[in-house]
């Protein structure tokens, strides 16, 4: 089964997907730095600071929208 036939399946919705995603050597280094204060794996940081982003960009949206 291809990636694409599990999204549109809607399995996707259960489980996570790898995501390819640019960043400097200087942001890496940082990202890791703070990973490593709260005690969780870069790859865990990076998907917490998305998902607050994400959140925080979501509420920008409903403001503008009001």
């Amino acid at each position: 089964m291809s990636t694409q036939d599990t999204l549109q399946g809607g399995a996707a919705e259960h489980s996570s997907l790898p995501v390819t995603l640019r960043l400097t050597a200087e942001e890496i280094e940082k990202a890791q730095v703070l990973a490593r204060r709260d005690h969780r794996t870069r790859a865990a940081f990076i998907r917490v600071m998305f998902l607050r982003g994400l959140a925080s960009y979501e509420k920008e949206l409903e403001t503008a929208t009001a």
